[in-house]
């Protein structure tokens, strides 16, 4: 009794712990240029430290994530147990370490790193968001870490099973009952929390792979020729959305998103916004021991005389606290800011149909479709829309560019983190329309303008 008990527990946590990682690694192959930038910021000198590793992010988001997969869908079919469980566990480690880094952070500290030989002090580059489900759920840190801590208890009882060679590929009726519950769970979370169903198809097509290949092969390949299988269809799904766009899109700049609306502060809302305040440090006179107090308490603390209480002050410039959080725009950096330094944000964003061309690096574009944005600008411009490329190229390289390629549109510069946000393409194209984006495309799906009017025409009607 008490081993079927403890076997109906195993079997519940391998059923929680596979399918949250099957969705955690979907939702990173959605956007896996998304999660490369949020790997290339740990890779900075103040974060890690390790820069040699920032030009295979990508490489390595996709590992990752297809790993994720992989990992979950293993869980749930039973194969290779021994094998499965031990990267789940490492794999758990490691992220819980790595959250548990990015919530301790100091961004006021400095750390120590080897410079050409030689020990150099520089300020710490803290990591605000580990990326765990992406833009779709943004935890932070510290919810991050508990997840992982909370998926590695739940990893512990499939461990000890698998160890102790207490379960394996799943009987007809272990199977039914485990892939009923997993895409449950996963319908749950996905229609809750993400409001993206596609992961239950997914899941449900890993799982109709991984049994037709196990029903076809037998011997020691058995198990290595499911996981081959879900692995071509995880990596058909990467390739897919690498070569195109997400097809989820969670970011302020989705299509139906209105940028003017995203960019309001709490104050234009009406809602409560964050407040911060700045650690102030003052000296004992007598003792010379400092105390530390926040902005927003040391004058209701010692009132306006404050420096009768026999302190003096040592510094102004401590670290910004949060106090409590608020609303804060989901939109800050977003500008328009032509050759003479003025921003023209306001009128791309204003009534009417703009058409962008965005690219964060000129250089670094795929040019091969510049003639086909050059025509459709064209176009756009004699229909009476306000076409306009936003780059984070100085304006030497813009005035090439537009020389060498002959576009006539006029060219804004904007935060070049913030063109990663806008769209993971370079170039890439945003139909705007009084403000609210109507549609968005990679280089690799430049549309027609006829496309492009219909769009328009659907809103009119």
């Amino acid at each position: 009794m008490m081993h079927n008990v403890l076997m109906t527990l195993v079997h519940f946590c391998r059923m929680a712990v596979g399918s949250l990682l099957v969705i955690s690694g979907l939702i990173k192959a959605n956007d896996a240029r998304g999660f490369m930038y949020k790997l290339e910021e740990y890779f900075e000198p103040g974060a890690l430290n390790l820069e040699a590793w920032s030009p295979y992010a990508l490489e390595l988001g996709i590992t990752a994530s297809t790993g994720e997969i992989l990992l979950g869908v293993a869980l749930l079919v039973g194969a290779l147990p021994r094998l499965t469980t031990a990267l789940t566990t490492v794999l758990l480690l490691f992220f819980g370490w790595l959250t548990f880094y990015t919530h301790s952070c100091d961004p006021f500290g400095m750390k120590t790193i080897a410079v050409d030989g030689v020990a150099t002090e520089i300020a710490n580059q803290c990591v605000l968001a580990c990326g765990c489900f992406g833009n779709a759920i943004p935890l932070t840190p510290w919810e991050s870490f508990l997840k992982d801590v909370a998926l590695l208890v739940l990893t512990v009882p499939v461990l000890w099973a698998a160890w102790t060679g207490r379960f394996g590929l799943n009987d007809r009726r272990r199977g039914t009952f485990l892939y009923t519950a997993a895409l449950v769970v996963t319908w749950l979370f996905s229609d809750g929390m993400l409001s993206w169903n596609f992961p239950v198809i997914f899941l449900a097509g890993s799982l109709l792979i991984a049994e037709i290949l196990r029903r076809r092969l037998v011997g020691s390949w058995q198990e290595l020729g499911m996981a081959a299988g879900v692995l071509l269809l995880a990596i058909g799904f990467q390739s897919f959305t690498l070569r195109h766009l997400p097809i989820k899109d969670y970011r302020p700049y989705a299509v139906g998103q209105s940028i003017v609306e995203n960019q309001k502060s709490a104050d234009e809302l009406g809602l409560a916004g964050s407040v911060y305040a700045t650690n102030y440090t003052f000296r004992n006179v007598d003792t010379g021991a400092d105390t530390v107090i926040l902005s927003s308490d040391y004058l209701k603390i010692y009132g306006e005389d404050w420096f009768k209480t026999g302190y003096e002050n040592v510094s102004w410039d401590g670290e910004e606290v949060l106090v409590s959080k608020g609303y804060e725009p989901l939109i800050s950096d977003l500008d328009a800011v032509d050759a003479d330094g003025f921003s023209q944000l306001d009128g791309l964003l204003g009534a009417g149909v703009t058409l962008w061309h965005v690219s964060k690096d000129l250089g670094e574009a795929h040019v091969c479709v510049q003639a086909e944005i050059t025509a459709l600008m064209a176009s756009a411009e004699q229909a009476g829309w306000r076409p306009a490329a936003l780059t984070a190229s100085t304006n030497e390289q813009v005035e090439q560019y537009r020389f060498e390629h002959q576009a006539a549109y006029p060219f804004y510069q904007t935060d070049p983190t913030e063109l990663k946000i806008v769209v993971r393409s370079n170039p890439g194209l945003l139909l705007i329309e009084n403000g609210v984006v109507r549609g968005k495309w990679g280089w690799r799906d430049v549309p027609s303008f006829d496309a492009l009017q219909a769009l328009v025409s659907k809103t009119i009607e």
